[in-house]
């Protein structure tokens, strides 16, 4: 008997040691980053890190707020698993207040692998902040185009930057009375030149579709780039959120629809009709892009949502999309992910894709990808980008025909952003 129960003793205590080897945890490991600041940052102004672990908001949010230990030096205190790799940027609490370099351009993430058992302490310098720059740098932009400054809104509070793209043909005498159908396209500092865009990675909007036009892949169409501001959480974001705020892409979807649609057309030889007419964006402005085009169903037709933040407001985009009652013949969409975006943003977007199926079954021009190796940053949607221009404005033949295409897409690890 007590040899039985002996063994049984064994087996239980062996059998903790097993499972607690099972459970282990990667070591936590203390952290410490002093940055210095330029002469130049507000006094009252604070400090904030943000970047791609949950310690430092997961690219959401502000980030985590630094403490202040001299007058230009904050200071950074926390904790990561053994074996993680940082990327991050200092903000002053937004990305229209980021890190920038001294002389304005944009900066890669900062990256930091956390090897080892020792704590780790490491001192890095912001050489400028992005709203101490005037902002008129304007983006160099291949092909022909027009700068419109910046539009003002009764409904924004600050104006927005926007750059119209024309078409290889536009102005020829051969299509001097041709209309084209347009594109809007959010982030439009992202588009075009690196030295403009974030993380100083375009998407090559004005060679992409250049090219696709004049080789003969896409019809020849106007892009029309909307500069964002400070106020983009904000203005791309169709509902508050509990934890980001936002909630006020009503008014910009106003300032789209009825102050920024009727200067082009009036400007450009467009064809207005919702036919020919799309939005288009990643992460939150593939969110901004489902939603105003549901809600706008007379002014859009043509959906190109990349990395859609769906996720937003507990993924309210999700059910209210669902309840809209639209034509599915009249729709193009085409919205994507990218498998290195990590499980929340890829549980949601198939929670999309899967509720749109059920909600509109006579979508026939409706294409959901996911990119195995793509992560959150402009470089993976530059390169699927052509995609998306072929299925909205391409023939029909070139439409990409399965949803779950496993192509590869770049996996550059340059910016990323919600």
């Amino acid at each position: 008997m007590t040899n039985r129960l002996g063994k049984v003793l064994l087996f239980f205590f062996f059998g903790l040691v097993v499972m607690d080897s099972c459970l282990a945890v990667p070591a936590q490991i203390s952290c410490i980053f002093d940055v210095n600041t330029p002469a130049k940052t507000p006094v009252g102004d604070g400090v904030f890190l943000i970047g791609n672990q949950p310690v430092i908001g997961d690219w959401k949010g502000s980030g985590v707020a630094l403490s202040r230990i001299m007058q230009r030096v904050f200071r950074f205190k926390g904790a990561f698993a053994a074996g993680s790799k940082l990327e991050f940027k200092f903000t002053r609490g937004d990305f229209a207040r980021v890190e920038k370099s001294a002389t304005g351009g944009e900066l890669p993430n900062r990256v930091l692998e956390i090897s080892g058992s020792n704590p780790v302490s490491a001192s890095f310098t912001v050489a400028a902040w992005a709203d101490q720059f005037s902002g008129s740098a304007e983006p160099n932009i291949s092909g022909k185009y027009e700068s419109l400054g910046k539009v003002s809104s009764r409904f924004l509070p600050d104006p927005h930057k926007v750059w119209v793209l024309l078409p290889p043909s536009y102005g020829k005498s051969g299509s001097r009375n041709k209309r084209f159908p347009v594109l809007y396209m959010h982030d439009g500092n992202n588009l075009f030149d690196p030295q403009t865009s974030f993380g100083g990675v375009d998407w090559g909007v004005d060679e992409t579709v250049n090219y696709l036009a004049n080789s003969g892949q896409i019809e020849e169409i106007i892009v029309v780039g909307i500069g964002n501001d400070k106020a983009r959480n904000d203005e791309y974001t169709p509902f508050r959120d509990p934890k980001h705020g936002g909630g006020k892409g009503n008014l910009y979807g106003r300032f789209l629809v009825e102050e920024l649609k009727p200067i082009i057309d009036a400007k450009f030889r467009t064809t207005p009709d919702a036919a020919s007419t799309a939005l288009g964006g990643s992460s939150l402005g593939g969110l901004i892009s489902l939603y105003l085009s549901l809600r706008y169903p007379t002014v859009f037709s043509g959906i190109i949502a990349m990395s859609p933040s769906v996720w937003w407001a507990e993924g309210q985009i999700i059910p209210w999309a669902a309840a809209q009652k639209t034509d599915p013949a009249r729709i193009r969409l085409w919205t994507d992910i990218g498998l290195n975006e990590g499980k929340e943003a890829l549980d949601y977007c198939r929670r999309f894709d899967k509720r749109i199926k059920a909600a509109f079954p006579g979508l026939k021009r409706y294409v959901y990808k996911e990119f195995p190796l793509a992560s959150h940053n402009e470089a993976a949607w530059r390169a699927r980008f052509p995609q998306a221009l072929t299925h909205l404005f391409g023939k029909q033949s070139s439409i990409p025909a399965q949803p779950g295409d496993d192509r590869k897409s770049q996996n550059a690890e340059t910016n990323q952003k919600f």
